[in-house]
């Protein structure tokens, strides 16, 4: 190795080959070289080197053999300074391919020092080996070397920095997907306590309806009185019907995840649940709620299920109803309660179904929860499934619902369903 900026003489001491000098904050630098002299030029010339408050620590290996087990043995060797002839003439390359290619250590920054350009060319090894620079040995001064070094570190650094955050972004990441993974656990598992939690709740609810009832039954025997006895089963009829309404919503909520979609005209879909339900639910109040339908007669036809959309509508004409029931009307009001379906074409070429009732209305702070499961602005007389459902089986046809309220003057629900030639179904097969 030529100096001609400064002399130095070689390190006479102990014998450097395969000795370290071992520092506890310092950059590992592997020499690789069969010529002994110019491993002692190469650890004199490095004595006292330091970049960014760190010194070096030299390792040594006589070929590409003893190399081997130097680096099996040091993981964090940030540059190698390497021979290309040692047991062979490709021995150094051969080298960088282990290195390379075995190992996977992408990170090691290799310098090639070869005393025999042409049978490594620079450009040659360039391309086709993964080294970070070549030096010829016969032009080889102080300076060059400490260039070489200092970008080497860098590069060495720059890459391992960016390796630690990378590890620390896997590992946030990994904890951030193992902490959303518990939580999503614990939701299902909080959602899952508070479903049987309010479903026994409206069970017990029911069934100290019956109980009553009972109670008044046996009386009745016991008292052989009729009055009893009819008071008795009302109260049981109630239990019962109300039982009734919570099974049918429950295998409403699990069973519209295969609609069987056929076309048909919502229409008549529309006027088959309004007679109905006025022929079922005859009002005996001195006011009667008052159902109308108005309808368009140009709707278009829809691909739906008949069941499900028959059971989301109904759902909204019962809590219509029972609005307009819950609202105590003005003694001018001759009217009283007053629900309108009414069905239209809107710009966007779906078909609209509306229900809207002058009843009590939703308060502000209830309207955004309205479709969640188990709410119930009904308190003890729903049991919070009615509008789940009915949102689920909207959504299922590819459509949407929305809400509108004002507490004390009535609320609209508005439902979307796309018309047959804006969407395409796929019927499910029975």
């Amino acid at each position: 190795m030529k100096d001609t900026e400064d002399t130095y003489s070689f390190y006479e001491g102990e014998d450097a080959v395969g000795a370290a000098c071992l520092i506890r904050d310092s950059w590992k630098v592997l020499v690789v070289d069969d010529d002994a002299e110019l491993q002692r030029a190469t650890k004199s010339a490095l004595a006292g080197f330091v970049f960014q408050d760190k010194e070096l620590q030299l390792l040594f290996a006589f070929s590409a053999a003893e190399a081997k087990q130097v680096l099996c043995d040091n993981v964090d060797i940030a540059v190698i300074l390497l021979d290309v002839v040692m047991e062979d003439d490709l021995a150094g390359l051969n080298l960088v391919k282990y290195i390379r290619d075995e190992l996977k250590n992408r990170f090691v920054r290799i310098l090639l020092r070869t005393g025999q350009p042409g049978i490594a060319p620079e450009k040659s090894v360039i391309v086709d080996y993964d080294i970070n620079g070549f030096l010829e040995k016969s032009d080889l001064t102080i300076q060059k070397l400490y260039t070489a070094i200092i970008t080497c570190l860098r590069s060495y650094r720059d890459i391992t920095d960016l390796e630690k955050v990378n590890h620390a972004l896997a590992e946030e990441f990994q904890r951030r997907l193992e902490a959303e993974k518990a939580a999503s656990q614990q939701a299902q598992q909080a959602a899952l306590g508070l479903a049987i939690s309010q479903i026994m709740h409206g069970a017990k609810n029911i069934l100290n309806a019956l109980k009553g009832g009972k109670y008044l039954i046996d009386s009745a025997l016991k008292n052989n009185s009729l009055d009893l006895v009819k008071q008795g089963w009302d109260i049981t009829k109630i239990g019962i019907s109300r039982m009734e309404t919570l099974t049918g919503d429950l295998l409403s909520l699990s069973r519209f995840n295969k609609l069987q979609l056929n076309p048909g005209s919502v229409n008549s879909l529309i006027v088959e649940i309004v007679q109905s339900y006025e022929i079922n639910h005859t009002c005996t109040e001195c006011k009667p709620i008052e159902i109308s339908i108005e309808i368009d007669e140009s709707l278009p036809e829809v691909m739906f299920d008949q069941y499900a959309l028959h059971t989301a509508v109904l759902n909204l004409l019962s809590n219509a109803v029972d609005a307009c029931k819950d609202k105590i009307y003005p003694e001018d009001d001759y009217d009283g309660g007053h629900v309108s379906v009414r069905t239209y074409t809107c710009g966007d070429g779906c078909a609209t179904i509306e229900v809207e009732d002058n009843g009590c209305g939703i308060k502000p702070d209830e309207i955004s929860r309205v479709f969640n499961l188990f709410y119930s602005t009904k308190h003890t007389r729903g049991n919070g499934l009615g509008l789940s459902i009915t949102q689920k089986i909207i959504k299922e046809h590819g459509g949407n619902i929305d809400v509108f309220s004002e507490a004390g003057k009535g609320t609209k629900f508005r439902i979307k369903l796309p018309h047959i030639k804006n969407r395409t179904f796929r019927t499910s097969k029975k």
